[in-house]
């Protein structure tokens, strides 16, 4: 009988990558594809996916797989494990991006944006991470990268449910890693401050201060420096120099100061 040849559907490996059709998930999708990665990309439908997977297949001579997906369905994490099975699509790499964010006080958020806000951010990124554990631990070494902020380090005025859910997604990344690290699996969060992704991210981040407007990076900056973090295995990675000396920084000033001062500058940003 035949062997099947190394370059088979059974033989390729791939990176999945949710909300792959723009912002940040797009430069990671671009990113990895100019390293040569095979592809599995997920995102809503009418976002651009077939375009964008056709264009990757033939500027960098790679494989693209799609899935038209909405992830804040939970329901949704096993329809992309089965097709992920059934077309023979082996996930060696997993980055996590899909996520929502809304500014305003837990009074004047709607119960929508709140439930869509934990469904993306918290239930997607740990659902998806627990039902591709098999396929990862089979194609090790095997890499995840999930989507934190650097929100996740302090309470945030304003923006509470975002920062207590990308907090969650910090600390789970660094407890998965310490049980992953057996199998031969790296798993890292990148934490990014302001990424103009969106016009209303870039207005948020034009009213800004002079502080936060200096620890903006673009995504494909954050796509470049989270790919080569993980690779190295890192545990948390701040994408740019001046993000991680702030970081340093402002880990010795008192949370009742950084409150304040985040506090207005979420309050000054657009909803």
């Amino acid at each position: 009988m035949d062997q099947p040849t190394i370059n088979s559907p059974a033989h390729l490996k791939y990176t999945l990558i949710t909300g792959g059709s723009g912002g940040i998930g797009r430069a990671f999708a671009e990113e990895c594809a100019s390293r040569g990665h095979n592809l599995f990309l997920i995102d809503l439908p009418g976002t651009g996916l077939p375009d964008l997977s056709d264009t990757l297949e033939k500027n960098h001579a790679i494989k693209v797989s799609f899935l038209e997906i909405d992830l804040s369905n939970a329901e949704s994490v096993r329809d992309i494990s089965r097709f992920a099975v059934e077309q023979e699509i082996n996930v060696n790499f997993l980055i996590n991006n899909v996520g929502k964010g809304h500014n305003g006080t837990l009074e004047n958020l709607d119960g929508e944006q709140i439930a869509t806000m934990l469904r993306l951010n918290i239930l997607a990124t740990t659902l998806l991470t627990h039902e591709f554990l098999p396929m990862l631990k089979a194609q090790a070494p095997s890499h995840i990268l999930n989507i934190s902020s650097f929100a996740a380090f302090t309470a945030l005025p304003g923006k509470s449910v975002y920062s207590a859910s990308k907090a969650y997604v910090l600390f789970f990344s660094k407890s998965i890693r310490t049980e992953l690290e057996p199998f031969n699996i790296k798993v890292a969060a990148v934490c990014p401050a302001g990424v103009p992704t969106s016009h209303i991210v870039r207005e948020r981040i034009q009213q800004s201060s002079m502080v936060a407007k200096s620890l903006v990076s673009s995504a494909e900056r954050v796509a470049k420096i989270a790919i080569d973090g993980v690779m190295k295995g890192k545990s948390v990675i701040f994408p740019g120099h001046w993000l991680r000396t702030f970081f340093a920084c402002a880990s010795f000033v008192p949370q009742g100061l950084v409150l304040k001062i985040l506090g207005r500058e979420i309050r000054r940003a657009p909803k």
